[in-house]
């Protein structure tokens, strides 16, 4: 009996003691930022991948998660080769520790695969038991880092409303500037986030990143009554192939190259702005569970 007794009594100290580990975790504070775009080819994945970097050269550990089910390529532009992905985790019984891999960047990456018709017909339940494993996972980092899928469809929404600052990257073409005031509208129609901020990408000088931020900043103040802050202008640079083509990140083969600059000028205005930083607790998992399995 006396033996019953201690047994439940270990097991009660046990959940008692996972609680206040959770509890712990909840509260730590972490700048948690979604980047996604209105359309593809604008640089998105290359932006995510480098401001990570640069948030690491500035002493933050850094988890990025590739949270782009259709077509993952961060592992493509670190140049790492991931053994296991997010979907080993959920169906195969794989560890966080395991599938993430640990860069000779200073930044760690949680990989998706390509095209998987497993996630999009698993469940909820399943989905919401990783995702509360990654969200204490992620109370290990200073910065979580969501790379979305291009679109407007929920997969992309999802995460945006999950995460306190939504990065949305633009170029000057036409149709991108479009696009990413659709985006614009319908994170304000649908009260996703309050924290948006555009990030103008291969523009051939400052006065053309300018242009398409007071453009959009305009037609958002005009029809949806909030400005766009504008949190960075990135140029072109050749170097940014010749980076994509070594899979070496430009951050760091192109150092001293403007666009590394201007990356790092960009992270270092984010963590200055606060507007990222949350508490683990106050993650919206919900939504992430709906942006993984794009309902």
């Amino acid at each position: 009996m006396g033996n019953g007794n201690d047994q439940a009594a270990s097991l009660r100290n046990m959940q008692s003691d996972e609680n206040k580990k959770f509890d712990m975790q909840s509260k730590k504070a972490i700048s948690c930022i979604s980047v996604a775009s209105g359309k593809g080819g604008v640089g998105k994945t290359f932006i995510s991948v480098n401001l990570a970097i640069a948030f690491g050269l500035m002493n933050r550990r850094v988890l990025l998660v590739d949270a782009d089910l259709g077509l993952a390529n961060a592992d493509i532009i670190l140049g790492v080769h991931p053994e296991y992905s997010m979907q080993d985790a959920i169906f195969k019984g794989k560890s966080l520790t395991e599938i993430t891999v640990r860069t000779e960047y200073g930044i760690d990456l949680i990989s998706a695969s390509s095209g998987s018709r497993e996630m999009v017909s698993m469940g909820a339940a399943r989905m919401g038991i990783f995702i509360k494993d990654l969200i204490s996972f992620a109370s290990e980092y200073d910065v979580l880092i969501f790379d979305c899928a291009a679109g407007i469809d929920s997969n992309v929404t999802s995460f945006i409303a999950a995460a306190p600052q939504c990065a949305i990257i633009a170029n000057p073409q036409p149709t991108s500037i479009m696009d990413v005031y659709a985006l614009s509208k319908l994170i304000h129609q649908d009260n996703l986030t309050e924290n948006t901020g555009l990030i103008v990408n291969m523009v051939s000088d400052d006065n053309e990143g300018m242009k398409v931020a007071r453009t959009l900043n305009f037609v958002s103040e005009r029809y949806l009554s909030k400005s766009m802050e504008l949190l960075g202008v990135i140029p072109y640079s050749p170097n940014v192939e010749r980076a994509m083509h070594s899979r070496k990140p430009m951050i760091i083969k192109y150092e001293d190259d403007i666009v590394s600059d201007r990356i790092k000028k960009t992270a270092k205005g984010i963590l200055q702005r606060q507007t990222a930083l949350t508490s683990i607790g106050n993650i919206n998992t919900d939504k992430l569970v709906n942006g993984f399995l794009n309902i």
